[in-house]
């Protein structure tokens, strides 16, 4: 079915709900007439106040009734841009692979050697370097002689390229983060390009986990974030302002023993002794906690590194992956049943770290498209799934305490569909920033 007959069936839905609502709307009335004038008999006083109370009431149903329609308005709304992205994504598949067909039969235009992986450009300029635009560097950051260590952060995966990307890119704006951590999963179509002109307006911001998308759609493509990105490993960390960050590549080979689990740990364990760093904050694309999604939580990833984080003082862990919002509890692991971590706090917000465990987000909100919610675990404070937007994260380096602000950012209005704080007192007294 195409985009123009999903719009036609669009419009004869809102018609039938607005015909079932006047149907509702008639025999409401008809209910009420027949109820009044069994009040009749009782009570000439009591039938005036029956009647007060039953157009009150239908005022009442008849406002629910248009809350309930214009919910469901919107929602066939959302889902019909979906199919529109969807089936754009379905149009640049096609359109490539007929491309392609006609490079494979063009080979007289063609030297022995060349691939098309040296047809696919690279963006320049697009790393986070501490300082919004000139060199880059993916181990150390700064703060530009800036003596305001308070900054805020915006995060979120699974973009895609659509209109709703587009509301995310300039929704993140207008809170004019410092840095831009992509969570995985960027772009959907065949090459990145559509996803770095969107991403154009946070050029000199961003920091970058790779998703299935990013890595299994191709070599040429993942070429394309390596080469922008300037990435020697899919994995790597960042210091700024007093956080530290760790990006992981749970796509790539993370068993105890492998490259990147001794990485992890040596960088964690040099994070949590630096008296300069207040807060460490991991990224990884697959989450280790979910409620039911499509994508469950990966288990080998949790048994490997819940035990680490905590070992080193990790406080956030932020994910993508399900395209959702899912935020818990501070939590602790739970050797015994990891999948039922013990939860250290029922609050939902207003966390100490100095007794609590550590947050997981799951922010796959980018804009390519919803994965619905089949319960929820209870381990998490607050999930949705519908809802395009970001997670900012605001931190505010005071003395003697540190404090951080998580607020998700609904696309529609910027309104705040979730917010959280963690306080925890300083490890170090000084003003000044230093970098390792």
């Amino acid at each position: 079915m195409n985009i123009e007959s999903k719009g036609t069936d669009l419009n004869k839905k809102i018609d039938k709900l607005k015909d079932k609502i006047l149907g509702e709307d008639n025999q409401y009335f008809w209910d009420q007439q027949e109820e009044n004038k069994v009040k009749n008999k009782n009570s000439k006083n009591e039938n005036n106040d029956g009647e007060n109370l039953g157009i009150s009431g239908l005022n009442l149903k008849i406002q629910k009734i248009e809350a309930n329609l214009d919910k469901k308005i919107e929602k066939l709304r959302d889902k019909i841009e979906n199919d529109k992205d969807n089936q754009r994504l379905i149009d640049q598949r096609q359109e490539n692979e007929a491309k392609d067909d006609d490079d494979d039969g063009d080979d007289d235009d063609k030297h022995d050697g060349d691939t098309k992986e040296g047809d696919d450009e690279t963006y320049e300029g697009y790393s986070f370097n501490g300082d919004n635009g000139n060199d880059n560097g993916n181990d150390n950051g700064n703060d530009n002689g800036n003596d305001d260590n308070n900054f805020n952060f915006a995060t979120a995966g699974d973009f895609g390229c659509s209109k709703n990307t587009q509301n995310t890119v300039s929704n993140m704006e207008r809170k004019n983060p410092e840095l831009v951590l992509a969570l995985g999963d960027l772009s959907y179509h065949s090459t990145a390009d559509c996803w770095f002109d969107i991403m154009s307006p946070l050029k000199g911001k961003m920091m970058i986990t790779l998703g299935h998308h990013d890595i299994k759609d191709g070599e040429a493509k993942m070429n394309q974030y390596v080469k922008s990105f300037e990435l020697d490993k899919p994995y790597y960390s960042y210091d700024y302002k007093h956080v530290h960050f760790l990006v992981m590549a749970s796509l790539s080979d993370y068993k105890q023993g492998s490259e990147q689990y001794n990485f992890i740990k040596q960088d964690l364990e040099k994070a949590s002794q630096n008296q300069e760093i207040n807060w460490i904050i991991v990224s990884t694309y697959k989450p280790l906690y979910s409620s039911p999604s499509e994508h469950p939580a990966e288990d080998s990833l949790r048994d490997a590194y819940n035990p680490l984080f905590e070992k080193y003082g990790v406080d956030l862990v932020l994910n993508g992956h399900n395209h959702n919002y899912q935020r818990t509890y501070p939590l602790t692991y739970n050797p015994n049943e990891s999948a039922k971590p013990v939860t250290t706090s029922g609050l939902s917000t207003g966390y100490n770290r100095g007794n609590d465990g550590i947050v997981f987000a799951t922010v796959g909100t980018g804009g390519v498209n919803f994965y619905s919610l089949e319960g929820k675990n209870p381990y998490v404070a607050n999930q949705f799934a519908g809802k395009f937007g970001f997670l900012d994260i605001d931190i505010s380096n005071g003395n003697p305490h540190t404090k951080l602000t998580g607020t998700f950012y609904d696309n529609k209005g910027s309104e705040i569909a979730d917010e959280f704080t963690i306080e925890k007192e300083i490890k170090n007294k000084k003003s000044d920033v230093s970098y390792s």
